[in-house]
């Protein structure tokens, strides 16, 4: 329970600052828009036939992981009362035993600000592993799957990374944001759904690694604005207070990371395919932001300016990872957030400084290899190997279990896939003018009856609307559909 209950309101409050407290307010506010653009960023390098999947997605997710996190994903995250080196207890579960003080004595803010700043941080590492349903998963089982995930494997990892009793924390490993609980993590995840859920129609078809192209460059990169202006807060509001030189350290690196990251991705990928992209461009900002949430309180300038450099180097040139495995990770957010957070990871064993850690006037570090303290490399190894290892093991059994509960199969059938997810399990389409080129020419509602039953290419297919007024959508028995835009 929280350190200041049982104290008089004026004792509880008196470490409060107003600055502080509005500036992580601020910051809550900002980083509620992360998960919509992943939506976006990741909806719009697929087919237009599951954008709305993603975008509905996005939605249902906030709502179910912020239940989560007030029912007990808090309280096992950031528990005072647990002894255990793994996980919380219930000592704060519902936010029960808060008041008006913070969480821990001492600190700026109050308790009930840190759990809702907090709990985006779980919102959008579900959101970014369940992308791996792209075009070929369940909506519904998805969201089943995600709510088990973060109890099971986000709830933890934070507890090991971040509560002063976690072993990772204890052991001496350094991540200032989420580069293993919300990076490594969700692209662990994300490789081990979609090795689940197995490759996309086409690929199966013809035996071969399909070249997938984006239905619309300019939704990622309108999603990549939605999580760029906003990290700046997500990393930024990890110090809960603006009053130190090390938060303004931190967004200056957290810029920095961003734009080498995007420079270094974008050229080499136009020395490699001879094209500028905007959809590579948009990669490298991410990239270079997974790489700078670990370290970016952590290191010099000049180490970020270095290490996003690398990284987006390293991210570029393993971009091929799913053609060279089989493995249809559809939105490659292994590479993207699994390798960059481990590159993460092991830049801070590399560079840590105990200078710019010492500038909030309260962290002491030894630093890492630089400063001759060759033991920050086995921590931070440490803390990535444990995370992997964890998190895949567990999210594949998850899958294997929810797979096999009636009603709760994770993949369509090759028909439903073929037709889209959107239409069937929506009944929307996110760009109706295009009925032209081989979309659906009509969506009608019908309430006259809860099953609705879709002909597609002669075959009928039931399901059930997820609106009380169904729908009926009536395809063309000719349809085409050509690949490089539906």
């Amino acid at each position: 329970m929280s350190e200041t209950l049982g104290q008089s309101f004026d004792d509880q409050i008196k470490s409060l600052d107003p600055a502080d407290m509005a500036y992580i307010a601020c910051a809550t506010i900002g980083i509620s828009v992360i998960t919509p653009g992943i939506a976006l960023f990741y909806g719009g390098s697929l087919k237009t036939k599951s954008f709305l999947t993603f975008c509905i997605q996005s939605y249902l997710v906030t709502a179910l992981i912020t239940a989560q996190w007030y029912f007990f994903g808090f309280s096992f995250a950031s528990s005072l009362t647990s002894s255990s080196v793994i996980m919380g207890d219930f000592s704060i579960a519902a936010l029960i035993n808060l008041n008006g003080g913070p969480l821990v004595e001492g600190a700026t803010i109050p308790a009930i600000e840190s759990f809702v700043f907090s709990a985006f941080f779980a919102i959008c590492t579900v959101q970014i592993f369940l992308g791996a349903i792209a075009e070929r998963g369940r909506l519904g089982p998805s969201l089943v799957l995600g709510f088990i995930w973060c109890t099971i494997v986000y709830c933890p990892l934070a507890y090991w990374t971040w509560d002063a009793k976690g072993w990772l924390y204890t052991l001496g490993n350094l991540d200032l944001a989420g580069g293993g609980p919300v990076h490594i993590a969700s692209g662990v995840a994300s490789l081990a759904y979609s090795l689940y859920l197995g490759k996309r129609k086409e690929w199966t078809d013809t035996g071969k690694f399909p070249e997938y192209k984006p239905h619309s460059p300019l939704m990622t990169f309108l999603g990549s604005l939605l999580i760029y202006f906003p990290w700046l807060f997500f990393n930024s509001g990890t110090m809960t207070t603006i009053q130190t030189p090390r938060t303004l350290y931190i967004l200056a690196n957290t810029q920095l990371a961003a734009s080498f990251g995007l420079a270094t991705f974008t050229i080499l990928d136009y020395f490699m395919t001879k094209k500028w992209s905007i959809k590579s461009s948009a990669e490298g900002l991410i990239v270079g932001l997974v790489f700078v949430t670990p370290a970016c309180g952590f290191l010099a300038p000049w180490a970020i300016v270095v290490g996003s450099t690398v990284t987006a180097i390293v991210c570029r040139l393993c971009y091929d990872f799913p053609r060279w495995t089989g493995i249809d990770d559809a939105t490659n957010s292994f590479v993207v957030h699994g390798i960059g957070g481990v590159c993460g990871s092991i830049f801070v064993g590399l560079f840590a400084s105990p200078n710019i850690a010492a500038l909030d006037g309260v962290t002491e570090i030894e630093g890492g290899w630089i400063f001759h303290h060759w033991k920050q490399m086995g921590y931070q190894l440490a803390g990535s190997m444990s995370i992997i290892g964890w998190t895949f093991i567990i999210t594949y059994a998850l899958c294997f279990i929810v797979d096999h509960i009636p009603g709760l199969k994770l993949r369509v059938s090759a028909e439903i896939e073929e037709m889209g997810l959107d239409y069937y399990e929506m009944a929307e389409v996110a760009y109706p003018f295009l009925d032209k080129s081989g979309m659906p020419a009509e969506v009608s509602n019908r309430r006259d009856s809860y099953n609705d039953v879709v002909s597609f290419n002669g075959q009928q297919v039931s399901g059930s609307s997820n609106t009380e007024g169904n729908h009926v959508i009536n395809f063309n028995s000719d349809i085409k559909r050509p690949i490089e835009t539906v």
